[in-house]
């Protein structure tokens, strides 16, 4: 039997990222996958004539067409190709009117809203939009966004631990933005309240709102979304999972689909090996996971064999958000429909605080509503468009719905989520639905294996935010061969973080057989 130098265990973003690094320096990688086909999150399935994508919203950092992105990149430096379609729009935050609100207007849907905000792509033109919806507003946005852009060095100099004392004392700004939430830091800088709603619309993205935000990460993921606008493959998510798969078979490395990692070897307190399926053993001398810690520790390992910082970590940490994701493929195109935005968000209060209180039960009214056709005109057959509406939930909100209910209850939650969508932006999307797909977290429970289903880990909390996880990574690590990486590492959720979070992981495997002489 083949003793790989490394064994990734998980083909899902994070995963699929470490084997392509590591078989691209030359170790020899296996990387395990207990479905059929790669990517995780990052595929794509079929209903009828309309192929969807299952959760990539929007990708930050891939770039504009006449310059590249982090994201971008990170793909050349993996060599992976993809085929990039970009967005040159931020979102658009829609707030209908409650009855008595004195700032109600009307806006050009002919909807009484509190808020109507179609935010532009670049640091000024951001600043000048949101200046013009709430005055008095335009010097603290520049002032977040000068922070931001200095911020990037010091978030490189992070991930070098060997450079961390030095580079910090260079960029003394680091350590202001650490410890505050995005609500004391932007109150700081003087911004409006109103404001401060629009600016924090991504919060959802991180799965934690502006008074537990850590300032540092959210304007981090705003950045790169307004400095560049937004991107997505031309061959939705899943082209990404593709050229990742090429790129390790390209440099020799292995990929199992269909094989499940049911346990993990132990010799000598340290990983040697892995079982598949229940049978078949494979040894190698360093593991890189890519599966939630707490499917990890309950499931592949032995009581007496579990870290006890790792047990303490998980009963510390809080289980982020679950999505219910409704896919609608329409006999109508979205200028039939009326959609004239590619992604809008559509919040019952601007404040994401109260947004997330709300999200404590199934569905509040908040739902982001996303068109694939205006960023990618062909992605459906001509005469059509295709719809993907998203809310979140935090906690186990499926425990009270029984399984004989379950059918009536997620169509219940379709057709409000849907409901809410037409109401919001005056627009009719219920006689032209030709396929349907509804999403509940079980779904997303059944194939990523993560309690709840959640796709974003564990919530970035003040005490567990992006710094703290950056800097104490290698110590948070349960063994000296076995590192962790995707959406519950450093970086929380999101695919670019997902990526960044398995070429470290694999970096460090790299750089651990050079040092022992591979």
């Amino acid at each position: 039997m083949k003793n790989y130098d490394v064994i990734v265990i998980g083909a899902g973003n994070g995963g699929l990222a470490a084997a392509a690094t590591c078989a691209k320096e030359g170790l020899s990688t296996l990387l395990l996958e207990r479905h059929n086909i790669p990517g995780g999150s990052a595929s794509s399935f079929v209903r009828g004539r309309f192929e969807f994508e299952p959760s990539l919203h929007e990708l930050a950092g891939v770039g504009a067409p006449d310059k590249s992105g982090q994201i971008e990149d990170m793909f050349s430096r993996m060599e992976g190709n993809v085929d990039w379609a970009t967005h040159d729009s931020t979102f658009r935050l829609v707030v209908p009117a409650k009855e008595g609100d004195k700032d109600a207007f009307l806006n050009e849907n002919g909807v009484m809203v509190t808020v109507d905000a179609r935010m532009p792509v670049g640091f000024e033109a951001f600043s000048k939009k949101l200046d013009e919806i709430v005055p008095g507003s335009y010097e603290s946005s520049m002032a977040a966004f000068d922070l931001s852009t200095r911020m990037f060095k010091a978030l490189d100099a992070l991930d070098n631990p060997v450079q961390l004392p030095g580079s910090l004392k260079d960029i003394p700004d680091i350590m202001r933005m650490v410890s505050h939430n995005m609500k004391d830091s932007l109150d700081a800088l003087g911004m409006p309240k109103k404001a401060q709603d629009i600016f924090n619309t991504y919060w959802c993205y991180l799965g934690s709102p502006a008074s537990q935000l850590d300032f540092l990460y959210y304007l981090a993921m705003l950045h790169s979304y307004v400095k560049d606008g937004t991107g997505i493959p031309k061959l939705r998510s899943h082209e990404m999972s593709l050229a990742l798969d090429e790129v390790i078979r390209r440099h020799g490395g292995d990929i199992w689909y269909n094989s499940e990692v049911t346990k993990v070897i132990m010799k000598n307190g340290k990983p040697v090996g892995v079982q598949i399926n229940g049978e078949k053993e494979v040894y190698g001398k360093y593991f890189i996971c890519n599966s939630s810690p707490n499917r990890v520790w309950s499931d592949l390992f032995e009581k007496k064999d579990i870290p006890g910082k790792q047990i303490k970590m998980l009963n510390a940490r809080k289980i982020a958000c679950s999505l219910t994701t409704v896919y609608l493929g329409m006999n109508k195109t979205k200028e039939e429909l009326g959609i004239k935005d590619y992604s809008v968000f559509i919040a019952p209060d601007s404040d994401s605080d109260k947004q997330y209180e709300a999200a404590q039960n199934f569905f509040s009214g908040y739902c982001i509503i996303n068109c694939l056709n205006e960023i990618i005109p062909d992605c459906t057959p001509e005469g059509t468009s295709q719809l993907f509406l998203t809310t979140m939930t935090f906690g186990d909100v499926m425990k009270d719905i029984r399984p004989q209910d379950y059918k009536k209850f997620k169509t219940k939650v379709a057709k409000d989520m849907i409901e809410t969508c037409e109401k919001a932006l005056n627009i009719s999307i219920t006689p032209y639905i030709e396929e349907i797909e509804i999403a509940l977290p079980p779904t997303f429970a059944r194939y990523l294996n993560t309690p709840h289903g959640t796709p974003y880990g564990y919530m970035l909390e003040k005490w567990d935010s992006m710094i703290p996880r950056t800097v104490q990574f290698i110590q948070d690590q349960p063994f000296s061969n076995f590192f962790f990486c995707g959406a519950t590492q450093e970086r929380g959720d999101g695919y670019g973080c997902a990526y960044f979070s398995g070429e470290k992981a694999g970096g460090l495997v790299v750089k651990a057989l050079k040092k022992e002489g591979k």
